[in-house]
């Protein structure tokens, strides 16, 4: 039993001696323009970066196997950040942690990596194939995009694009002008005052909850999929809604006319004054107009 025992252990016991020597540790700093720009690549594993109060960018986490070294380079106006690999990039899994000045203008680009951006202020662009992205703080400027995996958005109060092909998309406590689309997802929207909003999704729902700017456009389209808006009952808009096969439910105006030769059903009317425009379009799916309790 000793020997058996023995047998099991020892493998085990060197398998992980292995894989720790495999990991690199790496922790650097080096100084930073509060409103620089800071840009990161890691093709594989993960980068959660986060905004503090310090004119310096510390690096912090472990490199994969066959990773070269970690690059980490610039001035204080402009710094880059970089896994370095030899060969094919997206197998050598690396994690990192980077603090940057709050107001720093952050670029991060993966293929296989999950990413993360907690409190930057400044602006925040990153893409991922395979991984999900989640942003949160008070970012004046978002980009998101992942192939695969969701992506969310939350406080962010200026402009703000988000897109999945196959994840869902969660925008939320925003403001200011929204783009985001899904293919294969359920795609959802809500915040305070809304100056655009332009909503799509292929295979999936939309959702959207929030209030609308006195010149506001709110665009919402699906090809298979239902759309709900809840909305304030003061809110001063101007209504135009379409759905192939699918059925109107309206609690701010009128009901829908239907088609006299086919299933469509169309609807047009306007709430208080007019002036913000909500433009609603379905291929095959039901559109919901809600009253915001």
């Amino acid at each position: 039993m000793r020997r058996a025992l023995l047998s099991v252990t020892i493998p085990a016991l060197l398998l992980a001696a292995s894989f720790v020597r495999a990991q690199t540790r790496v922790e650097q700093s080096r100084p930073a323009a509060a409103d620089g720009f800071v840009d990161i690549e890691n093709m594989s594993g993960s980068v959660k970066v986060v905004g503090w109060d310090k004119n310096e960018i510390a690096v912090r986490g472990t490199l994969g196997r066959r990773a070269d070294g970690l690059e980490f380079s610039g001035t204080g106006n402009r710094t880059h950040i970089e896994v370095d690999v030899q060969g094919n990039p997206h197998g050598v899994r690396s994690d990192l942690e980077i603090s940057v000045p709050a107001g720093s203008r952050v670029k991060i680009e993966g293929f296989d990596a999950s990413i993360s951006v907690i409190g930057v202020t400044g602006s925040v662009t990153a893409e991922t194939v395979n991984g999900s992205i989640t942003q949160s703080g008070a970012a004046k400027e978002v980009e998101l995009q992942s192939v695969n995996g969701s992506v969310e958005v939350a406080k962010a109060a200026g402009r703000i694009r988000a897109e999945s092909v196959n994840g869902g998309v969660t925008v939320r406590e925003v403001s200011g002008e929204v783009e985001a689309s899904t293919v294969n997802g359920e795609l959802t929207v809500s915040g305070s005052t809304f100056e655009r909003a332009h909503l799509e999704a292929v295979s999936g729902s939309v959702r959207f909850e929030g209030d609308l700017g006195k010149r506001a456009i709110l665009e919402a389209e699906t090809v298979s999929g239902s759309v709900e808006l809840v909305l304030p009952a003061s809110v001063s808009a101007d209504f135009e809604v379409s759905t192939f096969s699918g059925d109107i439910e309206n609690e701010l105006g009128p009901a829908p006319r239907k088609g006299r030769y086919s299933p469509e059903k169309e609807l047009s009317f306007s709430t208080g004054s007019g002036g913000a425009k909500v433009v609603v379009q379905t291929l095959s799916g039901g559109i919901y107009l809600r009253k915001r309790r």
